[in-house]
């Protein structure tokens, strides 16, 4: 996956879709600079964190060196909104309860989500009641992409203990619109491969 592409995309109008990115830890970080991208055109983001996976440092950092005077990092910030989810019934609460009429109250047209399977995957919740959980809030991210809200989907690559659960990041992805995996080794690779191409070390 080219991360450029996946920035490109997803910052570029019309507004209104579904993005995923999954792979190693990486899409986390990936996606908060597309969140600093917008937050530093003054659009309001909206982060929804099962994973807890939210860099309050690494967001102020990258303020401090791509801002260019714009902005400070706790202005940058102060435009960040941050909800926690810890189980899956919290986490299907947010998205399906809370989160459309928040966004609209804070006219946040960008949504970050980290981690949207992670509580999924606990064997303490039924499958059957994750599953019905799961399709709740494919339709509530349907219904955010209606109204013209944009939603980044991150996350990593697990194994989840029981098999069957296997099958729910793909009913996932099949939801989205753009699908992106991140290997950062591969992408590690490309850029030194591209450096031997054009004779640089």
């Amino acid at each position: 996956m080219e991360t450029t592409a996946l920035l490109q995309h997803f910052r570029s109008p019309p507004p209104g879709k579904l993005f995923c990115v999954h792979g190693d830890p990486g899409v986390f970080r990936l996606s908060l600079v597309a969140a600093g991208h917008v937050l530093l055109s003054g659009v309001p983001v909206t982060l929804v964190d099962g994973s807890n996976r939210f860099d309050l440092y690494g967001l102020a950092e990258f303020a401090r060196r791509t801002a260019g005077g714009r902005c400070t990092p706790e202005e940058l910030l102060r435009n960040i909104f941050v909800s926690r989810a810890f189980t899956c019934y919290q986490m299907e609460a947010v998205i399906t309860e809370r989160l459309l009429a928040f966004v609209r109250t804070k006219q946040s047209p960008v949504v970050l989500i980290f981690g949207l399977l992670d509580t999924f995957y606990d064997e303490q919740a039924p499958l059957f009641e994750v599953r019905g959980a799961l399709e709740r809030s494919i339709t509530a991210l349907q219904q955010l992409r209606a109204e013209g809200i944009s939603v980044l989907v991150a996350s990593t690559d697990l194994r989840p203990a029981c098999t069957a659960r296997a099958g729910l990041f793909p009913r996932l992805a099949a939801a989205m619109d753009r699908v992106y995996r991140m290997d950062q080794e591969v992408i590690q690779r490309k850029r030194t491969e591209g450096r031997m191409l054009s004779g640089r070390r």
